[in-house]
């Protein structure tokens, strides 16, 4: 008798174990369904940004915009959404070009070159395949390249007011920064990217790609 209640209560836990397990795939395959980003997802971008946090002058400075690349790929489900784990590659150019009355020009180069690690969290409370939103944070280290030149002969004198500038060390150096973003899949698999946030760039837009 004592067996036969041991072999009932084994076969009805093995028999919630699986029905358990059952509905855990269910859900699961449910949610790599209805979610733009979930578990195993990749999607990569690419875009322009806008906007940033360096300081620089008015007046002669001309910049390029932030070209951007970046990747996230979703790592785990975590209560209603997923995080992702990521990288990104930048490039921008700001530079200085003025001419003096005197014919001698004065041109300053600042090149970023910028590698960024970052993870988000993507929520679809919209339950909208198509839509995948989501927010972040990026430890970024922005590798710096500076160049001055002039055909000023007395440039490297000290009693002339540019040699500061033809003199000044930039160092390269890490920051952190957040993000808030979302992407639209104009398919099932191309779509567009919009990010906003504090670091690289203020503002972001692009085309994204769905592995």
């Amino acid at each position: 008798m004592r067996y036969q209640k041991l072999i009932v209560l084994s076969g009805s836990i093995y028999l919630l174990f699986i029905s358990s397990s059952i509905f855990a795939q269910r859900h699961f395959a449910q949610r790599y369904n209805d979610d733009a980003f979930s578990r195993g997802t990749g999607v990569l971008d690419v875009g322009l940004g806008i906007g940033d946090s360096y300081a620089y002058g008015n007046g002669n400075y001309t910049s390029t915009p932030n070209f951007i690349m970046s990747y996230d790929y979703g790592l785990m489900f975590v209560g209603p959404g997923t995080i992702s784990i990521g990288g990104l590659l930048s490039y921008r150019g700001v530079f200085y070009n003025y001419t003096a009355p005197s014919g001698y020009y004065y041109n300053q180069s600042w090149l970023y070159y910028i590698i960024g690690v970052r993870s988000a969290y993507h929520w679809n409370f919209t339950r909208n395949r198509k839509w995948d939103p989501y927010f972040g944070i990026m430890l970024t280290y922005y590798g710096l390249h500076y160049n001055q030149s002039s055909n000023d002969p007395s440039n490297n004198n000290p009693a002339n007011p540019y040699y500061s500038q033809s003199s000044v060390n930039y160092n390269s150096y890490l920051s952190p920064g957040f993000y808030i973003g979302a992407r639209y899949l104009l398919g099932n698999k191309i779509g567009i990217w919009l990010e906003l946030g504090y670091g690289y760039t203020d503002a972001a837009l692009g085309i994204c790609v769905k592995f």
